[in-house]
């Protein structure tokens, strides 16, 4: 039997797949729950809605039981990114030399005690690079999983040098797999509503690839990881200019920037709105104005490959780098 599923359940659903903290997913979880039409058709969703709205209820009353050892981070810019790593992979030297951070950067492992966020400016946007205590079985607070879990992408640092680095691989791998943790390339990294398992778009760093043994790990990470994974070479030692990580966080987030035209007046390239790839004009318009969503008459896009100021339907599919004149 068809769902028919709702405009207000849909727009509860897009809310959900938007959310960055917990307690936004639970809102748009009772959303989904209180809007979805209520027939046989839906009846398993409905199950699933309520399984989903209890777990997370209980786990946001556990974390704030837990007085001291409950740790979040707001999210900021275009997307958070979870910086994960064995001990002594180079993270905070990597999250330091590439953002205004300011974290402890040792020789020695587990230096890293508590999330230390920073700004990684890319062109007109910036992402929040948050560096993390260690993923191994030593030692492992868990509120460094739920925030591996709540971020948008995961940035694997791996020391490229090292010459345990499968067994740290295996590690990491194993410790995240037993929390529902799974890291994957951006096709994978879609959230499926009914998985418990967390599959975050993740991008493999080659750290250290000043050294001269690390020329023999990058050629180990990619024939593990490429194609289904992208593997970055870096090195927060020698390089200078880390546009190329900005690139890629770009690409894995699958963002768009469009900017807005008032009518009659320049587009304000300073500020862009950032979406995601497959994102319409319709999505564009809420993300400026709810109401202006609402009473939307029609739009003009600039942008390559249009005829400039030609008018679009309200399901346009979105491109990077379109400016929009709406009209209401």
């Amino acid at each position: 039997m068809p769902a028919n599923l709702s405009p207000e359940y849909k727009d509860a659903d897009r809310e959900y797949r938007a959310a960055r903290t917990p307690e936004e997913r639970l809102r748009a979880l009772e959303k989904m729950l209180a809007t979805i039409p209520k027939h046989k058709g839906t009846e398993k969703m409905q199950a699933d809605l309520k399984r989903r709205i209890s777990q997370m209820r209980e786990g946001l009353e556990a974390s704030r039981g837990k007085k001291g050892f409950s740790v979040t981070v707001e999210p900021e810019g275009a997307a958070q990114v979870a910086v994960i790593g064995a001990p002594n992979a180079g993270k905070s030297a990597l999250v330091e030399a590439t953002t205004n951070a300011r974290v402890q950067v040792a020789d020695f492992p587990f230096s890293t005690r508590e999330p230390a966020p920073g700004m990684l400016a890319f062109e007109d946007v910036q992402f929040q690079l948050v560096d993390l205590p260690p993923v191994c079985r030593e030692y492992m607070e868990s509120w460094v999983s739920d925030i591996i879990r709540n971020a948008d992408c995961g940035l694997w640092v791996c020391d490229a040098a090292a010459e345990d680095l499968p067994r740290w691989l295996d590690e990491v791998e194993q410790v995240l797999s037993e929390r529902k943790i799974r890291l994957v390339g951006e096709v994978e990294g879609c959230r499926e509503r009914h998985d418990p398992v967390r599959r975050l778009p993740t991008l493999v760093v080659a750290q250290k690839m000043d050294e001269q043994s690390a020329a023999r790990g990058l050629a180990m990470l990619k024939g593990r990881f490429e194609p289904a994974m992208r593997v970055l070479p870096l090195s927060a030692m020698a390089d200078r200019d880390f546009g190329s990580l900005g690139r890629e966080l770009f690409s894995l987030n699958r963002l768009i920037r469009v900017y807005a035209k008032p009518p009659g007046k320049e587009p304000d390239r300073s500020r862009p709105f950032v979406l995601r790839r497959g994102d319409t004009l319709l999505d564009f318009a809420r993300l400026v104005h709810k109401e202006l969503a609402e009473s939307l008459d029609y739009a003009r896009v600039w942008g390559q490959g249009k005829f400039d100021g030609q008018r679009i339907m309200r399901e346009q599919e979105l491109q990077d780098g379109d400016v929009i004149e709406l009209h209401a």
